[in-house]
């Protein structure tokens, strides 16, 4: 797991960071004395999980951990403090473990174990592959469409990130502005059906939401390559070689600005060495 510490003493940091040091779970990829500048790091790099000090000036660990929340909702938020007092605080904005100062050998095992079986509970079902060719998997299994236009109706909801795709937007995608003045013609509806009946039967239903002229993907149930390229993973990075989709020609404008985020965190990573 990717890991953060923030705690506005130093000696703090590499007593804690000591400690972790023979658990290879715990990867720390940053330790900071300042919580403003732990927030600009994790909104530019993945963090799985934090380690946090609650009593800090300026930005408290509290008002840290709920910016890393806004940032990212699964990071596994644990404080380490030497008051007692802050437990209830941090029950109430729903940290999901605390240490107290002193702490011993077994308070970290403890902590661990709890963050990895969180870790793995946080795996999503859904995963959806977009570098390259396209394709969907529920529970790491396939999924096998019932029609290339359901597949490539699913691609579309996907590459909106989860924004609604009109019926005008889906038959202009998959049929051609041709067919948008005559859409009766296109079969969008068994298209529709097609793409539900697939889900159903892969027990994936609660991922397609069907609206009043619309229709969208619930990401947030779901994990992709995309999503580990924004959030800055090094294997999603070495995985995108310049195609995305790449069987759907409307795909293709996707492609620069992925190029330039790639180019963009490289440069960022040889400059943090």
């Amino acid at each position: 797991m990717k890991t953060i510490i923030v705690d506005d003493m130093l000696l703090d940091i590499q007593l804690l960071e000591l400690k972790c040091a023979d658990m290879p779970d715990l990867e720390i990829i940053g330790k900071f004395t300042d919580p403003q500048e732990a927030m600009t790091f994790a909104q530019q790099n993945a963090v799985d999980f934090a380690l946090l000090d609650i009593d800090m000036p300026g930005m408290n660990g509290m008002d840290l951990a709920r910016n890393l929340r806004a940032i990212r909702s699964d990071i596994i938020i644990v404080f380490i403090t030497a008051h007692p007092k802050f437990a209830v605080d941090a029950l109430k904005m729903k940290a999901d473990y605390i240490i107290f100062k002193p702490y011993d050998r077994e308070d970290m095992e403890d902590m661990l174990e709890r963050a990895k079986l969180l870790h793995q509970r946080q795996k999503k079902r859904f995963y959806f592959h977009t570098f390259g060719d396209f394709d969907m998997f529920v529970d790491g299994n396939p999924i096998h469409f019932r029609s290339g236009k359901a597949k490539e109706l699913m691609a579309l909801c996907v590459f909106r990130e989860g924004r609604p795709v009109s019926i005008h937007d889906m038959i202009e995608h998959l049929w051609g502005e041709d067919a948008a003045a005559t859409p009766e013609n296109t079969g969008y509806r068994r298209t529709i059906k097609e793409l539900s009946d697939t889900l159903k039967a892969y027990g994936a239903e609660e991922l397609f939401a069907r609206e009043r002229g619309s229709l969208r993907v619930k990401m947030e149930l779901t994990d992709s390559d995309l999503q580990d390229f924004m959030n800055g993973k090094k294997d999603a990075l070495c995985s995108f070689q310049g195609a995305y989709m790449q069987q759907y020609s409307w795909a293709e404008e996707g492609i620069y600005a992925l190029v330039e985020r790639k180019e963009m965190m490289l440069s960022k990573k040889e400059q943090d060495k």
